[in-house]
């Protein structure tokens, strides 16, 4: 069944800025219609329509920053099937924050909202790694103590130097008050990709901070909380197809939107990177306006 759910992938990929129908890529993979409509959102997390639009979108994102092979705004419209250039501007603004022209002008240096084509890795990481239907949770406020720096596409995976050196530091850290640890992302920046993060413990209070520590105060917020279970050895290499599917795949076509504050992974209790063990996502969101 995945074989032949990725020939429709290809058969897709291969018509993505002609005139392309659901029951066309159906047919190619020998499915009804309704049946691949409804494998394509479990396998994938989004709707057939919605990876459609996102991956034309992706294309003309990438042709727009091409400053070899300069392209005019109708013409983009009508490669991905859009009846007018002001139908495409709306949609290439909803997708990437700022309508086509200004993304040429000033193209972002992180590409986190492209919407890559679905392969076979991508299908085994969702499948066997990551929950793909999160747990709706509120979570009260809480502190974290730990160590706080910040990262950029280009540095953070820098990331697991920065727990090495926060670990040994637990035992000094007073009034902790759960077991287990938090990786916490803040004061992102949409436009370099950069974040802070914060490698820390919960605390039930905050008297004085031992040195070279700083306590950071995680609003009481309503989150998606995802499960990753570990596959390999390797924490951050796993963790980056997840984050990426989170943020770039589920939370677009979910029924919620990013609501601004902290998001975070919680390891449990004495956590090591091995196959079978477990960390929770946490993704503050709000219905979708």
């Amino acid at each position: 069944m995945r074989a032949r759910f990725l020939e429709a992938i290809d058969y897709i990929e291969a018509h993505l800025l002609e005139p392309l129908r659901l029951s066309d890529a159906a047919e190619c993979a020998d499915l009804s219609p309704p049946y691949f409509s409804r494998l394509f959102r479990v396998l994938t997390g989004e709707p057939f329509g919605t990876y459609l639009r996102r991956r034309r979108l992706t294309v003309a994102a990438a042709r727009l920053i091409d400053r070899e092979r300069p392209v005019e705004l109708i013409e983009l419209a009508f490669d991905c099937q859009y009846d007018s250039q002001e139908a495409f501007t709306r949609a290439f603004k909803r997708a990437f924050g700022v309508p086509p022209g200004q993304y040429r002008q000033n193209p972002p240096r992180t590409r986190a909202s492209w919407r890559s084509r679905i392969d076979a890795e991508a299908l085994e990481h969702l499948q066997e790694v990551v929950s793909m239907k999160p747990e709706i949770r509120e979570i009260a406020s809480f502190v974290v103590v730990g160590i706080r720096e910040r990262f950029g596409p280009e540095s953070k995976h820098h990331i697991p130097e920065l727990w090495d050196r926060f670990l040994p530091r637990v035992s000094t850290i007073p009034h902790v008050s759960t077991p287990g640890s938090y990786g916490v992302c803040l004061n992102s920046d949409a436009e370099d990709g950069s974040f802070d993060y914060i490698a820390g413990n919960a605390v039930e209070r905050v008297d004085t901070l031992p040195e070279g520590l700083i306590a950071e105060t995680i609003p009481r917020q309503t989150y998606a909380v995802f499960t990753h279970t570990m596959k390999t050895h390797s924490l951050h290499e796993e963790l980056q197809p997840t984050v990426a599917w989170i943020w770039g795949t589920w939370l677009p076509a979910s029924a919620y939107e990013f609501a601004v504050g902290p998001d975070f992974e919680a390891y449990p209790e004495g956590f090591q990177p091995t196959p079978g063990n477990s960390i929770d996502i946490c993704i503050p969101i709000r219905p979708r306006t």
